[in-house]
């Protein structure tokens, strides 16, 4: 099966650890918007940049499917390694519900809009739709897997891209104030967006479960990893600033309200792509997500901790 080259795997992770700026705009709310511009250019210094670290020098020592739990298993022995894998598989069950439910949920708001209600039924339709594609997509191997990503985050950031340009050129408020929300209780200032920021800048060591299929990993991942923790600051940063400097109304954010600011800003020719973008990034991250937790019961099996089926190495 044909292994993943640099570019397509440097999506790959980007598609997982980022896929796009949706999804941090509670944290305008909850932290004040100077504290979130904070936060998103601060913690990768002491969260994303030594994970990726790490993630830069094991697969580069020990590039062996599995990645981390067979790391982990290697260090700390077999209980460590076996909850290392049970976790991480079990977790990804929840995130790739989640991705293929925020699909549907903003693709059936997007068809109510000009059609009128969408039945229930439809949700779950669309929702178990889009986990077929994805699985066909990875059993067709990581190099498709690959191209998928490429396609997927090149179109969110060329909308996202577009919402930079055109905000930038309507700057108007002070991006940074108010620093923290007035009167409110320290604990949800900076505890709750401080958590929300260690989980946007997650994931880079995800990528390792597939260490054995991509080429030349000794190379591939450091490159990767250059390329996509930056990206992911700009792909935080930069929309979240520019946004803010246009309309000011940092006390309005919630949860999918990108499209909203696209809207303000630019009307329905940028408001449309940046929904539609938001639900693209969805994909990206349902087809990086299914990718990186299939290897995991795979090489687990292959260890003797579940049934050899679950093996892709079994014969069938």
């Amino acid at each position: 099966m044909r292994k993943a080259s640099l570019l397509p795997f440097v999506f790959v992770m980007y598609a997982y650890a980022t896929g796009g700026p949706f999804g941090l705009e509670d944290m305008v709310t909850t932290s004040g918007p100077g504290l979130t511009l904070v936060y998103q250019l601060f913690i990768p210094l002491f969260w994303c940049i030594p994970v990726s670290l790490v993630s830069a020098e094991l697969p580069t020592a020990i590039p062996v499917e599995g990645g981390f739990y067979r790391w982990v298993r290697a260090g700390f022995a077999d209980f460590w390694g076996f909850l290392a894998g049970w976790w991480n598989w079990t977790a990804s069950f929840l995130l790739a519900a989640a991705y293929a439910v925020l699909f549907a949920d903003y693709l059936t708001d997007y068809l109510s809009f000009y059609f009128g209600s969408v039945d229930g039924w439809v949700h779950y339709a669309i929702a178990l739709g889009l986990v077929a594609v994805i699985c066909y997509v990875n059993v067709r191997g990581i190099h498709a897997v690959g191209v998928v990503s490429t396609i997927l985050e090149v179109s969110v950031l060329a909308v996202v891209g577009a919402l930079c340009v055109v905000a930038a050129l309507e700057w108007q408020h002070h991006p940074f104030s108010p620093l923290v929300p007035p009167h409110a209780p320290r604990f949800r200032v900076f505890g709750a967006g401080l958590a929300l920021g260690l989980w946007l800048y997650s994931g880079y060591e995800q990528l390792s479960s597939v260490a054995e299929e991509v080429e030349n990993p000794q190379r591939t991942y450091p490159r990767a990893l250059v390329t996509v923790v930056p990206l992911s600051v700009a792909t935080y940063f930069l929309p979240t600033l520019f946004s803010l400097a246009v309309l000011g109304n940092w006390e309005k954010w919630h949860t999918g309200y990108f499209s909203t600011a696209a809207q303000l800003i630019g009307g329905s020719w940028l408001g449309i792509p940046i929904t539609i973008g938001a639900m693209i990034g969805n994909v990206a991250l349902l087809n990086a997500t299914v990718l990186t937790s299939t290897r995991m019961p795979s090489t687990m099996a292959e260890d003797g901790y579940l049934p050899a089926a679950f093996s892709a190495r079994h014969p069938r």
